[in-house]
């Protein structure tokens, strides 16, 4: 991609857990957090059975065979808790949010020479928390959580949103995630590039087009 066809684009729509956030540790503190206060098994396995139940359920929320309501419960219900201990790890994830060490550095330069906008999925609450904590709001003209304007990922109409607040077009923008099935589809149908943050080396996904890969946000 040539410096000037790279200049054109000026606005960036970030993801922000995999991509801004590390999600894996701060995933990994709030399960800690919630073992230790509601669980008598042992960690590796409540780790196990925990990712067990909750990956499926986030495909399924994908595909639109469930929503974000029944899935927060019911991840917990299939390790037999219940809406208190959901509603514990949900505040412990907001209190373990932890940035990629390249995050705030590289997001301060984004800032300075394009548009910024977060574009995310998940619990609203959640987001808002780990917002609040790791002090990355200022640096977007706008944050659009999805489900607080009754869409999801892999949505197109979730960029189209995010550009209309920003009255600009998909040909402007460059979408920046981690995910090649959420942030990918999202940019795909919306018909705007995607910027693949690959940090583990994954292989790319069959039909995601991508139109750059990088290793983290520095090298953007």
């Amino acid at each position: 991609m040539s410096s000037a066809r790279e200049s054109r684009y000026r606005v960036l729509l970030v993801d922000l857990d995999g991509t801004v956030v590390d999600y894996a540790r701060t995933e990994n503190g709030a399960l800690r957090e919630t073992h230790r206060r509601f669980f008598r098994t042992g960690l590796s396995a409540f780790l196990r059975d925990f990712h067990a139940a909750n990956e499926p359920l986030w495909a399924d929320y994908r595909e639109r065979r469930i929503g974000l309501a029944e899935l927060r419960l019911e991840r917990w219900a299939r390790l037999g808790a219940g809406p208190r201990v959901a509603a514990a790890f949900e505040e412990a994830l907001g209190r373990n949010a932890v940035l990629f060490p390249e995050a705030r550095e590289a997001l301060r330069r984004l800032a300075r020479r394009s548009r910024l906008a977060l574009v995310t999925d998940g619990i609203a609450r959640v987001q808002r928390a780990k917002l609040r904590r790791t002090r990355i709001e200022r640096f977007f003209e706008h944050v659009v959580i999805a489900p607080e304007v009754g869409l999801r990922k892999p949505d197109g109409a979730l960029l189209h949103h995010t550009l209309s607040l920003l009255e600009a077009k998909p040909d402007d923008a460059l979408m920046v995630g981690d995910s090649p099935v959420g942030d990918g589809g999202c940019a795909q149908e919306a018909g705007v590039r995607f910027c693949w943050v690959n940090r583990t080396g994954a292989v790319p996904v069959p039909g995601v087009p991508v139109h750059r890969t990088v290793g983290n946000l520095a090298v953007l």
